[in-house]
This record gives structure tokens, C-alpha cells and sequence, in this order.
């Protein structure tokens, strides 16, 4: 019987403590997080130089290798590299360099 009563006290005694945090603000009111992101710096992970990647093209004719190209890559925007092979698979892949291979299809 004693635990409830303490249980209660200090539920109550906590509901009372006076709000010490951020006040509320209006949805329309952006001062907030306008005046936050222009006092704090916020660590970006951008490069500013592009990417050198070593790509190998490997062209297979069934089992058999027929062509291999090696070209070294600049690259901006990943987006821009994936879409230049899109008809390529992976084959390998490590830190400077990529393998990419395709299947000749000889009908």
C-alpha cells in the first residue's frame, strides 16, 4: 500500500514540474529552424574533386573471352556512371577499380 502512495506522489510531483524545454511555436513560425541551421555547421560528405575509377570492360562470347578494355573514368554523378553501363553486369569491384562484364548475344 505504501509503494502505490509513493508511485502516486512522484507521478503527481513530476506532472507539476514546471516545462523547462523549447517553447512551443506556430507551424507558420520557421524562425526557429531557419536561426538553427544558420548558427550551427552541418557536416556535408561532398567531395569536390570527382571520382577516378579504373574500368575494365570484359566481353565474353559464351565461356570465351573476346575483348577486354581498360579505360580509367571521371565521375561527377554516380547516377551519370551507372546509366554509361547499363547494359553491363558487375564482375568485380574494388576501391579505384571496376570489372564489368557483358554476354555476346550471337544469333
Amino acid at each position: 500500500m505504501q509503494s502505490i502512495w509513493i508511485t502516486a506522489l512522484m507521478i503527481v510531483s513530476m506532472t507539476l514540474q514546471p516545462f523547462t524545454g523549447t517553447p512551443e511555436r506556430a507551424a507558420s513560425d520557421h524562425s526557429f529552424a531557419s536561426s538553427t541551421l544558420t548558427e550551427k555547421a552541418i557536416p556535408a560528405f561532398v567531395y569536390l574533386d570527382p571520382l577516378e575509377l579504373k574500368v575494365i570492360l570484359k566481353t565474353y562470347e559464351g565461356s570465351e573471352l573476346i575483348d577486354t578494355k581498360v579505360q580509367t573514368e571521371t565521375i561527377w554523378a554516380m547516377e551519370d556512371f551507372w546509366a554509361a553501363y547499363e547494359g553491363w553486369t558487375v564482375e568485380d569491384q574494388s576501391i579505384g577499380e571496376i570489372v564489368f562484364q557483358r554476354q555476346l548475344v550471337i544469333a
